[in-house]
């Protein structure tokens, strides 16, 4: 009777200890979308010694900044984030992966526009200006699943059918901003190559 109570002992404690270690599902209620910030910013500027100062006028990037929560599980092992930008009758879709997203509010995701898209987007010779932004759409996903959805305007309103421009969005290690902020925004997932 002995080596039977031994073994279901045994037998519950790894059952139990297989189920601890097993990913817990994430679900639309994991994750929240809390805040979309769009900011106009001015290209950085860096001092480096020994090297020729090389300086240009300062242009402006479009910086798209999202605030999100997980909630109800410790960590999610990624996280694909759909950015769409309807500026000036055109749409112009970016995606970003996030990786090892620990539970809690404020985390970060951001994506970019350049300067040399903006004057493509505005048309060359025309000012830039916050007008032009009609509407920015976020989406979170996981595996296929949407998590969350929200725009920075017109709350509920779906993404527009339009004809989308690809390629005019950035990762955040794509642009001067690569090295500044390097703790507030989540980890991304290197594609490879």
């Amino acid at each position: 009777m002995r080596i039977f109570a031994s073994i279901f002992a045994s037998l519950t404690l790894l059952a139990v200890s297989a189920s601890a270690q097993a990913p817990v599902p994430i679900g639309p209620r994991n994750v929240k979308i809390e805040k979309i910030s769009p900011a106009f910013l001015t290209t950085p500027e860096f001092t480096i010694r020994g090297t020729p100062d090389k300086r240009s006028p300062a242009l402006k990037w479009f910086e798209i900044e999202v605030e999100f929560a997980v909630e109800g599980v410790e960590l999610v092992d990624e996280l694909s984030f759909r950015y769409d930008v309807l500026m000036n009758g055109k749409l112009y879709p970016g995606d970003i992966t996030h990786v090892n997203i620990p539970k809690g509010n404020a985390r970060y995701s951001v994506m970019y526009i350049s300067p040399r898209t903006l004057e493509r987007i505005a048309g060359v010779g025309k000012p830039l200006h916050p007008g032009m932004i009609e509407n920015i759409w976020v989406t979170i996903s996981k595996q296929g699943q949407v998590l969350a959805i929200s725009s920075w305007k017109d709350k509920g309103k779906p993404v527009p059918n339009y004809a989308q421009t690809p390629g005019m969005l950035l990762p955040k290690s794509e642009t001067p901003f690569q090295v500044l902020w390097w703790d507030r925004y989540e980890a991304v997932r290197v594609p490879s190559r």
